[in-house]
């Protein structure tokens, strides 16, 4: 990563730098929303490793990669790809979007989750419990699992507790996923 990226999260706190090496064990013990790999920090061969490895993870993260701006494919199983070539800021900017539930980007269609017809995902919503609706709540309006327990007076850890269950209920495998479901749901009851 370049010095304007390191320059330009510093006043982000929400943002932890590590190496590649070790990654899958960090984000295990951090258990962040997002982890941002770049393609020419080592050989794909330790990104295919990192990449199942974080997959593997109970509490999956959202695996960005930044790659060259030409860069259409990749054989990683990442959920974004990001253009390497643009300013820290903007990258950053598109991690923010792609966190907030509002886009939902795959590099492999196969592997995408499967959202299901509005009514269903209705159905699934009514599955639970009025705190994890609280949370979902927060969750499609793009907060972290630090930011909704501060909100609701709760801690991190039992965020990420509720997170699993919705994950579970919605039976998808990610939190945008999830916020999908529940924008759809929700625009499917309005417009019945």
């Amino acid at each position: 990563m370049n010095i304007d990226f390191l320059q330009a999260i510093r006043p982000n706190r929400q943002i932890a730098l590590a190496p590649i090496s070790g990654m899958v064990e960090k984000a295990t013990r951090w258990q962040p929303d997002i982890v941002l790999l770049d393609a020419a920090t080592g050989p794909e061969a330790a990104l295919v490793s990192v990449v199942r490895g974080l997959r593997a993870l109970d509490q999956r993260p959202l695996i960005a990669l930044l790659v060259p701006q030409d860069t259409a494919r990749t054989t990683l199983e990442v959920d974004v790809l990001l253009a390497a070539d643009f300013h820290a800021k903007a990258i950053l900017d598109a991690l923010d979007v792609a966190a907030s539930g509002i886009i939902v980007a795959t590099t492999n269609v196969e592997q995408a989750d499967r959202i299901e017809p509005d009514h269903i995902a209705y159905r699934r919503l009514s599955l639970l419990t009025g705190r994890e609706k609280e949370i979902l709540v927060l969750i499609v309006d793009g907060l972290s699992n630090r930011e909704v327990g501060a909100r609701l007076f709760i801690s991190a850890d039992t965020v990420k507790e509720h997170v699993s269950r919705i994950l579970a209920k919605l039976q998808v495998s990610s939190r945008i996923a999830a916020a999908v479901v529940a924008v759809r749901a929700e625009s499917w009851r309005l417009s019945a």
